[in-house]
This record gives structure tokens, C-alpha cells and sequence, in this order.
């Protein structure tokens, strides 16, 4: 049982939090985001292989219960279960693609390896697991892990140990899931890097390239200086610019672009009215003497909490500290009105004392049958210690006690008598406080930094629309989408209702939102499911019940290559600086470097320090300009090159001065660093298996 001693001795909130996060899951009571009234379809696939949402839900819930177990805290935010979704989605994707690839030529990862892993216990992942990582000697402790696994072994048949250990064993088995898939995923990548690894001859000639920087003067005649009215290209011209770069703009997933209306409810100055007449009658009641502060609080649905216990200045809102120091004791303020958060609040000042901001403490929870003697025992010089460590496996002596423990909380109950009475403890005597099932017996040992903390109840609320002014403001959005079954409708009906047409594209339907506005779900189901071009969906109800919705499908974006009518426009463009281009290298053909200053257009730069592995940054001309970073290495000093078509504009560079970098050659640090280039670059390599993989994402509809 030495194991479970020791997760017990980790602290009895891990214990808790551990068994409460499992157990949740086990039950049921986990965010069952996947299930879809059509049943138990296909979430996606990966080669042609179906996931199904059962499947997948079992993949996500055991990430969110280890997720909740690592960070001591469960997604909270629409945002953070969001990104938890597509951190699981692209997890398993990425897995599941290279297994396929490993499963092809016989690459595998076996029991033994794991075990080195683990006896080694310095892989990353080692460090998020709880319990057996030893963060003294930085490494995990594989000798406590298998204690613990032969004690499970031996006990399955004792239900009160399983009841304290399966937590813990299956937070392990995830673990070790996820060390085997990672191991499989590094061996993959370690092969395929291999093959990029580079030898010392190539090593000395890449450190000779990097190692040399260049000072150079330039002449640059920009494109813009020729109008794109006098330039005239052929629908040739621009595909074939198409053609060269349409690989910059392919479509991994189908996207649509569309066209919203969105109007936020906000609250109409009848509803602040109406609030603040409300918080005038909460000021009354307490200048009328009501003494009731937790039960006022409570009752007003105060947006800031309210504790019998002083807090730092700092603790409260911006607005209560600018008059906690001119406020008398008892006194309440007026209702004041603040246009930043568009709230108002009530202040009843209690006063204010001086007290520890630290406390150093020892506690000791005990029954309250046996609290009295124990009490004597310690007033007359019992150890400590040893008594914690009997009734209470306590190894601690003693803790700090601190103000960022308690300040800006709802405390009440047992957690505010614990605290005053740490904070009113004379220090050195051994007391006792009574709460709801027990006893404790403390004692404040020293304490620190004594600061001055404000005693106020704060009754602060936030302007709400009341259901009038949402009723109205329904009822005109209605009106105007009942108006508009065309995307022309929407366009030519906003502007009289007094709406915003929006347009923006490449939303997929693993985007999460439309336009960063929360519960935007059906509108994406809608979107690709049910949208036909030109067509106005229904409106929306959606953000946090505060927002209206309406869109207009305006495009499909096929997966593959974007069609070149979708971008003509730059690619265009980059055909007509490719003709300005070829008028400008025939203009100053034959002249040299100093005959160019005289050439109308023409500017000229002096750039220091260029290297060959960063882009050229080109200041006159705006831009990064790779085809310069070229041209200067096969220069000698004093040497012209010949003109040279860049992104912004055609250069012709003199070359001033060579200047080797400071340091010398280190074949085998150069080998280290090439290596970890060829991993980067080895890398990219997983986008050309994604696409080969046909992956389709389909999870919008359960979630």
C-alpha cells in the first residue's frame, strides 16, 4: 500500500480532484459533444476509414479527463473546450496517419522500448504525470511506478483499495498510451529525418555560405514608378503566373465565403434607468442600518463578491478603490455609475485595520471528541509534529497562510472562521476554532508583512437589456431578414434597417465560430449542409443570448487548387510587374552602375550585413527581396551584377565589402544544427501525407 500512501501524501485535493475527474467520466457526466440525433454516424475519416463519433468521443474524453488531471482544472470557456477538441482531432489524425505509414514498412514500438523510456524517465511527457515524476532529481521515479503496478496487481480483488487506486491506474494506462504513440511518431520521424543528415563536406560549405555577410550599394527602379494603366497583359500572361504560383493558394479543405449581418443587443437607457433605481433602493436599505451584508449581497446579485474579512485596496474594483480612503466608517456611497463596463455599484464602507498579509501557521484538524485534550497536550510542550503526523498523516510542520489565498472570494462558513482566526491568532498560543464536523487546533507561529486591508461591501451590477428591449430588437431583426432571399436583398435591405453587411471566407466546417461570435454552431450546420449558393439562411439567436445572426452563402471553395478567376486580381498583377519588369531591364541594359543615378525613377540604398540564410529587407522598395540574398554571394567586391527582377522592383547591386561573422568552424556542432534543420524540413513532409490521407472532418455535426 506504500504507493497509495504516497499519492495520499501528495495532498488530499490531488486525491479528490484525481477520483472526482475519473470518476465523472466513468459515469457518463463528461461533455458529450458528439452525439447527434441521426445516431452514431461518422465524425470523419482517415485513408478512406470511417471514426465514428462513438469512436471519437472515447478518444476526447479520456484527453479532457487527463487534460483536468495535469492542469488541476477542466476546460471552463467555450474557447479553451474548443481548442481541446481540435488539439484531440489533430492528435489522432497525425497519429493514425504515420501508424499507417510505419504499419507499411514494419516499424513498431515494443515492450521493452517503453520500459527504457521509462527507466530513463526524462522523455517530456513524464513531467505532467502527477505523481511518480521526482522533481528533485528531475526525472521519473520508474522504481515507485512499478511498486505501485504490482500492488495494484496483488489487490484487484480488494474492492476498498480498487475504489482509492483505479483513479491512478487509469490515468497511468492513458499515460502509457500516449509514451507508446509518441515513440512510434519519433521513430518515424527519426527515419525519414535520416535521410537529410548531412556529412562534414557539407557542413564546412553551408557554415561558409552563412558564415560570410555582405554590404552592398543598389539601384532600385521600382515597378510602381510605371503606371498599370500603360501595361496591357493577356489572359495567357495571367495563367501562366497562375500556374507558376497556384500552389500557394490550394485548398487542403472546402471553405465557404459568405456574407452576415450580426446586431449585438445592448441595453437601452430605460434598462440602466431601471438599474439604477434599483441600486439607489439596495443604498437606502443599508444607510437605513440593515446590517445583513452577506444576505443584501446575495439578494442584489452582486457581481462582486462580498466577505466579512478585509482585503487589500487592490482587490476591489477600480472604481470602489478611487473612494475606499475618503468614505468614513459606515458610510455608504452614492450609486455610481461607471461608462467603461457600463455598471453601476453601491459601496457600505466598514472601516479599515492593519493586518499580516503572511501568516505562518500549524494546523491540525482533529474530532472534535478528542480537540480539548490534544489542546492541553500541546499547551504543555507536546511535539507537533509527531501528533499531526498521527492523526492526520501530515508530513508538513507548518505552512504560509497567505492574503492570495482567500482575498476577492465569497468566503463563508468554515473557510471564514479558519481565517480569522489565523488572522486574529496571537502569535505563539496553540487555539482551537470549532467548524461544521471537526475541530482545529492552530497555531500562528510568525507572520509578515503587515498591510492595510478594506472592509467594504460592494454591490456592483452590470447594465442588462431587459426582455422588452431584446423583444424589439428580435422583432426589427426578423423583420429584416423575412425581407432578404438573396444575397442583392441582404446587401440592398441593410443599409435601410440601419445593419452592417459583412463579407469573409475560407470558414471550414471545423471552424468553430462564424465571425469570433460564441454558439455559432447551426449556423456552420447550416452552412454546409443545407446553404445553396445566393441563399439567406434563417436568423440566429446566438453569442452569449445577446446576439443576432443572419448569412448568405456567396461562395464554395473547392477543395484543391483555388480556381484562378478567385484571385485574378494578384495574379494580375504579378503578370504586370513581370512586363514593367522587362521594360525596365531593356531601359538600362548597357549602362553602368554610376549612369543608372542619372536614370529618372531610380533610387538608390546602401544595405549592410546580408546573409545568405535570412530574405534581403529592401527599405526603399518596402520588401523582402530572396533573389538579391543570391545574386551578392556569386559577387566578388567592386563587381556588378547584372539587373535583377525582384519582388518590388528590378536591382542591380555593387558589392562593398565581404565580412566574415565572428567565431570559428565546429564540424560537429554545424552537423547538429543541420540536423535540426533537416527535422524542421523533414517536418513538412506530414502535409503531403494529410493530403494523400483524403482526411474529411465532419465533426460540425456533433458539436
Amino acid at each position: 500500500m506504500a504507493t497509495l500512501q504516497k499519492l495520499r501524501n501528495a495532498g488530499p485535493l490531488l486525491v479528490i480532484f484525481v477520483g472526482v475527474a475519473l470518476l465523472a467520466f466513468v459515469a457518463g457526466d463528461a461533455l458529450r459533444i458528439f452525439q447527434s440525433p441521426q445516431g452514431s454516424q461518422s465524425v470523419g475519416s482517415i485513408n478512406g476509414k470511417e471514426i465514428t463519433a462513438v469512436e471519437y468521443q472515447d478518444v476526447y474524453e479520456k484527453y479532457a479527463n487527463a487534460y483536468k488531471i495535469m492542469s488541476n482544472n477542466a476546460p471552463q470557456t467555450e474557447e479553451q473546450v474548443n481548442n481541446l477538441k481540435d488539439q484531440v482531432w489533430n492528435s489522432y489524425v497525425y497519429y493514425n496517419i504515420i501508424k499507417e505509414e510505419a504499419d507499411k514498412i514494419g516499424l513498431t514500438v515494443t515492450d521493452k522500448e517503453i520500459v527504457d523510456i521509462a527507466t530513463k524517465g526524462i522523455h517530456p511527457i513524464f513531467r505532467q504525470f502527477p505523481v511518480f515524476f521526482d522533481r528533485q532529481q528531475n526525472k521519473f521515479d520508474v522504481d515507485a511506478l512499478n511498486q505501485f503496478l504490482v500492488e495494484y496487481d496483488n489487490n484487484k480483488e480488494n474492492p476498498q483499495y480498487v475504489q482509492q487506486a483505479q483513479p491512478l491506474y487509469e490515468l497511468w494506462k492513458f499515460m502509457e498510451n500516449e509514451l507508446r504513440q509518441s515513440a512510434l511518431v519519433e521513430k518515424y520521424n527519426a527515419l525519414v529525418s535520416a535521410s537529410f543528415i548531412s556529412n562534414p563536406v557539407v557542413a564546412q560549405n553551408v557554415y561558409d555560405v552563412n558564415n560570410v555577410t555582405y554590404d552592398i550599394e543598389l539601384k532600385a527602379y521600382p515597378y510602381s514608378a510605371i503606371a498599370d494603366s500603360t501595361i496591357k497583359v493577356s489572359d495567357d500572361d495571367i495563367k501562366k503566373v497562375y500556374e507558376e504560383q497556384k500552389e500557394l493558394y490550394k485548398n487542403n479543405d472546402e471553405t465557404r465565403s459568405i456574407k452576415y449581418v450580426s446586431h449585438h443587443i445592448t441595453p437601452a437607457q430605460k434598462d440602466r434607468d431601471a438599474l439604477r433605481e434599483e441600486m439607489t433602493a439596495y443604498a437606502d436599505t443599508l444607510r437605513a442600518g440593515n446590517t445583513e451584508y452577506a444576505t443584501i449581497a446575495r439578494l442584489s446579485n452582486s457581481e462582486f463578491p462580498y466577505s466579512s474579512i478585509a482585503w487589500a485596496k487592490d482587490i476591489y474594483p477600480e472604481e470602489v478603490q478611487l473612494r475606499l480612503d475618503s468614505l468614513k466608517e459606515n458610510e455608504v456611497s452614492t450609486t455610481i455609475y461607471n461608462q467603461s463596463d457600463d455598471s453601476y455599484t453601491v459601496i457600505k464602507f466598514m472601516g479599515k485595520k492593519t493586518v499580516p498579509d503572511s501568516i505562518l501557521c500549524r494546523i491540525l484538524p482533529v474530532g472534535k471528541e478528542i480537540a480539548d485534550s490534544l489542546l492541553i497536550e500541546l499547551k504543555n510542550g507536546a511535539d507537533f509534529k509527531a501528533m499531526s503526523q498521527k492523526y492526520n498523516n501530515a508530513v508538513n510542520d507548518s505552512i504560509w497562510y497567505t492574503s492570495a489565498m482567500y482575498e476577492g472570494m465569497p468566503l463563508a462558513g468554515d473557510d471564514e472562521v479558519f481565517t480569522n482566526a489565523l488572522i486574529n491568532g496571537k502569535k505563539g498560543e496553540y487555539a482551537c476554532f470549532e467548524l461544521t464536523n471537526n475541530k482545529v487546533i492552530y497555531q500562528v507561529i510568525d507572520t509578515k508583512c503587515p498591510e492595510t486591508k478594506y472592509n467594504a461591501l460592494v454591490i456592483k451590477r452590470t447594465s442588462q437589456f431587459s426582455k422588452e428591449t431584446y423583444d424589439e430588437a428580435y422583432n426589427k431583426f426578423s423583420q429584416f431578414v423575412a425581407s432578404c432571399k438573396t444575397v442583392e436583398d441582404l446587401e440592398k435591405n441593410a443599409e435601410e434597417y440601419g445593419y452592417n453587411v459583412v463579407p469573409t471566407g475560407r470558414i471550414m466546417n471545423s471552424s468553430h465560430n462564424i465571425a469570433n461570435i460564441a454558439d455559432t454552431r447551426d449556423a456552420i450546420r447550416w452552412l454546409f449542409n443545407e446553404a445553396k449558393l445566393n441563399e439567406v439562411s434563417p436568423l440566429y439567436e446566438c453569442g452569449q443570448n445577446d446576439n443576432l445572426l443572419v448569412l448568405a452563402l456567396t461562395e464554395v471553395n473547392e477543395k484543391g487548387y483555388m480556381p484562378l478567376e478567385s484571385r485574378k486580381f494578384l495574379f494580375e498583377r504579378k503578370a504586370k510587374n513581370n512586363e514593367k519588369a522587362e521594360k525596365i531591364i531593356e531601359q538600362i541594359k548597357g549602362k553602368n552602375f554610376d549612369e543608372l543615378a542619372s536614370v529618372a525613377n531610380i533610387k538608390s540604398d546602401n544595405v549592410k550585413r546580408i546573409s545568405f540564410d535570412a530574405p534581403a529587407r529592401i527599405n526603399i522598395t518596402s520588401a523582402n527581396e530572396p533573389a538579391i540574398n543570391a545574386a551578392v554571394t556569386r559577387l566578388q567586391v567592386n563587381e556588378v551584377s547584372e539587373p535583377i527582377k525582384g519582388n518590388n522592383a528590378v536591382y542591380v547591386i555593387k558589392l562593398i565589402a565581404k565580412n566574415n561573422k565572428p567565431g570559428e568552424f565546429n564540424a560537429a556542432s554545424q552537423q547538429e544544427t543541420l540536423k535540426a534543420e533537416a527535422l524542421r524540413v523533414a517536418g513538412n513532409y506530414y502535409r503531403d501525407l494529410y493530403e494523400k490521407a483524403n482526411v474529411t472532418d465532419n465533426r460540425y455535426l456533433y458539436f
